[in-house]
């Protein structure tokens, strides 16, 4: 993935750096070595600026350097947005689900694809329950958001998402939150918005780790990150399904409990993304 980036950015510099010693060879008055370093120098320098420019636009999931980007809500209220990626998951799904069920909380679940053609009835169940379902990808590719496939990965997911739960997102939310030109004159043309996050930290732990000493630093990183209006990303899958280790969201499931018990004692409410940004949910069906 970061290669094709780089492939891209690098091809990109090459032609801007071409122009520009073309432009300084065709002016006459420009001459002498002196001159023409400093000019590749400015030309170097403009490049470093461009790339740097390019890969922040890319991997800062608020940055918007490639179109707009809605990553928390305008308020000073006490609300926040809990979402979840790349479900829907056959276990863990259905698991923070009862928990939002226990607390009567609604959030918004950022699905793949290829997750709901898998487990059509939690896709349902979601919508049903009155959370809101988000697009999230086909195939959770993010390879995608750097061609034209990118266009029909959205689409797709789009597809399935109506199909099974009847609904068609209104939200979309990049696998990994890497953004792209393409990817989001794509979001533009399929009347959907871009949604990231302001607050996170990872909920998938490594093998070894202590489970409940890693839920612990967890929360302490999330409630210090808190703000009124802040959109929470957590995870309740892990890309396409497969067995493996990485599909276990025991620890999202254990730590969400605990950061809703610790953010509604702060006075914290929980609302939906299209409730904290007073936006639709859906389009209309065509």
């Amino acid at each position: 993935m970061f290669v094709l980036l780089m492939a891209v950015i690098a091809n990109l510099a090459h032609l801007m750096l071409d122009f520009s010693l073309n432009l300084v060879a065709s002016k006459p008055r420009i001459t002498g070595p002196t001159l023409r370093k400093r000019m590749v120098l400015a030309v170097s320098a403009m490049l470093a600026f461009f790339i740097a420019f390019s890969i922040y636009g890319y991997f800062s999931p608020i940055s918007p350097v490639f179109g707009k980007v809605y990553f928390k809500g305008d308020t000073t209220e006490k609300v926040v947005a809990l979402t979840f990626d790349d479900g829907p998951n056959g276990i863990y799904t259905t698991q923070i689900l009862d928990i939002l069920d226990e607390y009567d909380i609604k959030a918004t679940f950022f699905v793949i694809g290829m997750n709901v053609e898998i487990y059509p009835d939690i896709a349902k169940r979601i919508v049903a329950e009155g959370h809101v379902i988000g697009n999230h990808s086909n195939t959770h590719d993010a390879n995608h958001a750097l061609s034209a496939q990118g266009s029909n990965d959205l689409e797709d997911a789009q597809e399935v998402i109506l199909k099974v739960t009847g609904v068609l997102p209104h939200l979309y939310r990049p696998p990994h939150g890497r953004k792209t030109p393409w990817e989001l004159d794509c979001v533009k043309k399929n009347s959907l918005i871009e949604i990231t996050w302001s607050v996170s930290s990872s909920d998938q732990p490594g093998p070894d780790v202590d489970m409940e000493t890693a839920i612990d630093a967890y929360i302490g990183k999330i409630i210090k990150k808190i703000h009124p209006g802040g959109i929470i990303l957590m995870h309740d899958g892990y890309g396409i399904e497969h067995n493996n280790q990485d599909s276990d969201r025991t620890f999202s499931v254990k730590a969400l409990r605990l950061i809703i018990e610790q953010l509604l004692a702060q006075g914290y409410e929980f609302v939906t993304v299209p409730a904290l940004l007073d936006i639709p949910a859906y389009n209309e069906a065509r």
